[in-house]
């Protein structure tokens, strides 16, 4: 016996993503775009990620737009749901494996913390920076919301 779902409750969780889309969209929006303004301004590319969020940006909300038009909405979920695992899993290997950045030309290793272990050291980051919190709560209701979507449509169709 599945669950019955209406056409509304799909319309429902449609909006809630798209809401949730532009939620994630404009908090990277917010910190890339100075960022990528001010590398633009002196000439360099000491972070690449503000070029990365830019892009995402984009991509999330032309998703949205996608949906609301009447394309596909599958690719679109499962695009999301790829997109919010890279940001989830990006921020944790950032933080971590990653260092930082210290594999991108120019970008000293930061060190100093890698005692703390991945899990204690991702907390303590996103402790230390409420918008980084906001954006991994957003990135996985997004996430969820879309999974959702897409485990409704694959049996829909």
């Amino acid at each position: 016996m599945g669950v019955e779902t209406s056409p509304s409750s799909d319309r429902m969780l449609r909006r809630l993503a798209g809401v949730l889309a532009a939620a994630v969209a404009g908090i990277h929006l917010y910190w890339a775009l100075p960022v990528a303004v001010d590398q633009l301004r002196f000439g360099i590319l000491h972070d690449p990620r503000p070029a990365a969020f830019l892009l995402a940006t984009m991509a999330m909300l032309m998703g949205v737009l996608l949906v609301v038009q009447g394309f596909d909405p599958l690719p679109v979920y499962v695009g999301g749901i790829l997109l919010m695992l890279v940001f989830l899993v990006g921020y944790a290997a950032w933080h971590t494996v990653l260092d930082h950045g210290a594999f991108w030309p120019g970008r000293p290793a930061h060190g100093g913390h890698s005692e703390l272990g991945p899990i204690r050291l991702v907390v303590v980051h996103l402790q230390d920076d409420s918008l980084a919190f906001a954006s991994k709560v957003v990135e996985a209701a997004l996430l969820a919301v879309l999974s959702v979507l897409t485990v409704r449509e694959l049996r829909d169709r």
